[in-house]
């Protein structure tokens, strides 16, 4: 227990408690509490889950304003310690306001320590998707399930100040002494949510969090999503059917590790030929970025175009970095293809998920 805390976040397919790791936790400052950000990771750069932070806003017991931080941005996939600026260095600030800028950021964790050694907290994207909020697969490891030992990546949660890319929510505020402790009881009596307020406004949330928010918006998509196509096969967490039916999921097209492509535009779901041959299931070229759907023509069955990407994102896991894309044949030549490892696996079973996925070449489906 010594080096993690424990945070609510989703174990399996709903909302529970694992163990986050204190190395997430930023240090002390010589004055005022500090909020650490963290990003989720898209791996590309022209469409990435970095962005910008308008204000930090620190809140006492009372709901009063004892610091602030202003103008931040944070990278892909990085993170950020903003200490805030108070008058009196050591009050406790209980509730924290985020506001965005207009340009979107997608934020995995929000950590918060008070300079007097209060209980350290932590907020997690998990609890914006399951509050109704944007949000994508953020591919940043946060701790892992006592019990098991499954890690854990959490989802990140969208904030966009301008609604741009129709990401409904601005800002944030959170009441982090709900995040610290009687967790169990937080998740049943719905304190999760309602422990978290959001706005569509890019200003201060005035009142202390209070009902969860109903939103039955969905995002349309930025064009640069719309052009490329994430593969990721290893990571059980990475359900495309769960992508593709959540109401505020926004995300580029994906196939997941269920086996199932999901065309997020349509929210349509097509199994891989490869391992259910259907009427509607799709072949993957990761030559060219293209896909293919199988479809009965009468008395036989025919592969048409369904859909083209620029980009091709594939995550592949393998024990030794150094092997070369080539070495498996998974080379991108007319669309560009990125191959991003973890370091988990044999790359033998590399090149298992790559033929149970996708193809350098369409085959007979």
């Amino acid at each position: 227990m010594g080096d993690i805390l424990q945070a609510i976040g989703f174990v399996g397919t709903a909302l529970g408690i694992f163990g986050f790791f204190k190395t997430n936790l930023p240090s002390n400052a010589p004055n005022g509490a500090v909020v650490r950000i963290k990003v989720g990771n898209q791996d590309y750069d022209g469409q990435n889950y970095g962005g910008g932070i308008a204000r930090v806003i620190g809140y006492d017991q009372q709901n009063r304003i004892v610091g602030n931080a202003y103008e931040k941005k944070i990278s892909n996939g990085d993170f950020q310690d903003i200490t805030l600026d108070q008058d009196t260095d050591g009050i406790q600030s209980k509730y924290i306001g985020i506001i965005a800028t207009g340009d979107a950021i997608c934020i995995s964790w929000i950590t918060l320590k008070n300079r007097d050694g209060a209980s350290d907290s932590a907020w997690i994207g998990d609890v914006g998707k399951s509050c109704g909020q944007d949000w994508a697969w953020g591919n940043q490891e946060a701790g892992y399930v006592e019990d098991t030992g499954e890690r854990i990546s959490p989802s990140c949660t969208w904030l966009d100040a301008d609604h741009t890319n129709d990401i409904i929510s601005g800002a944030m505020k959170i009441n982090f002494s709900s995040y610290a402790d009687n967790l169990d009881d937080a998740i049943s009596s719905g304190r999760a949510c309602s422990a978290t307020s959001f706005s569509d406004n890019a200003g201060e949330i005035d009142g202390a969090p209070g009902k969860k928010r109903d939103v039955s918006l969905r995002p349309r998509r930025p064009e640069s999503m719309t052009k490329r196509i994430i593969i990721s096969t290893v990571n059980p967490a990475h359900n495309a059917t769960e992508l593709c039916n959540h109401p505020t999921s926004h995300s580029s097209d994906v196939v997941g590790s269920d086996g199932y492509y999901c065309n997020m535009e349509t929210r349509e779901l097509h199994p891989l030929c490869s391992s259910l041959k259907v009427d509607g299931c799709v072949s993957i070229d990761i030559e060219s970025g293209k896909v293919q759907k199988r479809t009965s023509l009468g008395k036989r069955t025919a592969n048409v175009h369904y859909r083209s990407y620029e980009k091709v994102s594939e995550r592949v896991a393998i024990r030794n970095p150094s092997l070369q894309v080539q070495d498996f044949g998974a080379e991108m030549h007319t669309a560009d293809h990125e191959i991003f490892y973890s370091s988990r696996d044999q790359p033998s079973n590399v090149k298992r998920e790559l033929q149970a996925c996708c193809t350098a070449g369409f085959v007979d489906a």
